[in-house]
C-alpha cells in the first residue's frame, strides 16, 4: 500500500497534465477550456481569413499615376477644348463620374473581394481628381482662358475712330484705337451687384454717340473714378474685347440717365490697355500657372498618399489575415 501511494504521488495528474497543455497550447484558450469535455465542444479552431493580396510596386504606382492623368486630362480640356466645345467637355466629365460610382459601387457590393485595395482606391481618386479638376478648370476658364480664346479666336482691328459704329466691329477681339481716342473719366460709373462693374466712356473729339466703353471689375468708384487696367497710362489706346455681361450694360444704362450721354444700343466693351498682346499672354500664362499648380500638389498628394500605402502593407495585411 506504502508503494502504491508513493506510485500515485510521483505520476503526474490530469490536472497537472491539463496545466502543462494550458502553458505550452496555442494562444487563446482561456482557463475554462479546462472544464471543457473534448468530445462534446471540440477545441476551436482558426477562421479561415479572407485572401488579401499585397500590392505590387507597378500596382501603387497605377494607383499615383491614373488618377493624376484623369487631372491633367480635364485641366487640359478646360485650357483648350472648353471655349469651343463646352457640351463635349461635360459629357466627357459626366462619363468619369458615372464610371468611378459603377467600379465604387461594384467593390462595395461584392462578397469576395480580393482586389478591393487596388480597384476602389483607384476610384475614389480618380474621383477626386474629376471634382478636383473640374472645379479649379472652371476658375482658370472664367477669370483668364475666356479672355484669351476670345481675343486669340477673333479678328484685330487697327485705327479704330471711338465714333464709328460698335456693329461694324462685332467680331473684334482686339482693338486699336486712333491716336485722338481717350477715356473719359469723368463720367465713369460704377455699378454694384456682388461686385461692382465699372464702365468708361471712350470718345474722340466728335460728340457723339457712345459706341466703345472701356470696363472692369471692382477697380473705380460710384462716380467719375476709373483705374482698371491701363487706364491712367497716356500711351494706352488699344482695347481687349470683352463679353457683354448684363453688369456692364446696366452701368452704361445709369451712366446714360446720370451723365446725360447718349450710346448705342449694343456697344462694344474693352479692356483699355496698352499692349493687348500682352495682356493676352497674360490671361494664357496665368490660366497655365493655376491649372499646373493644381496638377503638382495633386501629384505631391498622390505621391504621400501611394508612399504611406506602401509602406503600411505588411501591417494592413498581417491585420486582414490574422487569427481570431
Amino acid at each position: 500500500k506504502i508503494s502504491e501511494s508513493v506510485s500515485s504521488l510521483a505520476a503526474p495528474s490530469e490536472a497537472r497534465l491539463k496545466c502543462r497543455c494550458l502553458w505550452r497550447g496555442r494562444r487563446g484558450l482561456s482557463m475554462f477550456s479546462l472544464f471543457r469535455d473534448p468530445a462534446r465542444e471540440p477545441i476551436l479552431k482558426s477562421k479561415p481569413a479572407r485572401s488579401v493580396p499585397q500590392q505590387s510596386f507597378p500596382e501603387l504606382l497605377g494607383i499615383i499615376v491614373v488618377p493624376w492623368l484623369v487631372c491633367v486630362a480635364i485641366c487640359y480640356m478646360f485650357a483648350v477644348t472648353y471655349h469651343f466645345a463646352p457640351t463635349a467637355v461635360w459629357l466627357v466629365i459626366l462619363a468619369g463620374l458615372v464610371v468611378c460610382m459603377s467600379i465604387i459601387q461594384r467593390d462595395f457590393q461584392e462578397e469576395q473581394r480580393q482586389h478591393v485595395l487596388r480597384s476602389s482606391s483607384m476610384a475614389h481618386l480618380c474621383l477626386v481628381a474629376i471634382v478636383l479638376a473640374t472645379v479649379f478648370g472652371s476658375v482658370a476658364y472664367r477669370s483668364f482662358y475666356s479672355k484669351y480664346w476670345l481675343s486669340h479666336s477673333s479678328h484685330s482691328y487697327a485705327n479704330v475712330l471711338p465714333s464709328e459704329a460698335a456693329a461694324a466691329y462685332a467680331d473684334a477681339g482686339k482693338l486699336i484705337f486712333s491716336e485722338d481716342a481717350r477715356l473719359v473719366i469723368s463720367k465713369a460709373l460704377g455699378y454694384r451687384e456682388g461686385s461692382v462693374y465699372c464702365v468708361a466712356p471712350i470718345q474722340d473729339d466728335a460728340d457723339s454717340t457712345v459706341q466703345f466703353w472701356a470696363a472692369g471689375l471692382d477697380c473705380c468708384g460710384a462716380r467719375g473714378s476709373f483705374s482698371c487696367d491701363d487706364a491712367w497710362d497716356i500711351k494706352a489706346h488699344a482695347g481687349v474685347v470683352l463679353k457683354p455681361e448684363p453688369g456692364y450694360v446696366q452701368a452704361v444704362r445709369q451712366a446714360q440717365a446720370a451723365f446725360g450721354l447718349e450710346a448705342a444700343k449694343e456697344p462694344v466693351f474693352v479692356r483699355w490697355v496698352v499692349s493687348p498682346e500682352v495682356v493676352e499672354l497674360k490671361d494664357f500664362l496665368f490660366g497655365n500657372g493655376l491649372l499646373v499648380g493644381v496638377c503638382i500638389v495633386f501629384l505631391v498628394l498622390l505621391a504621400t498618399f501611394g508612399t504611406s500605402l506602401h509602406s503600411n502593407q505588411r501591417s494592413y495585411h498581417a491585420e486582414r489575415v490574422g487569427f481570431v
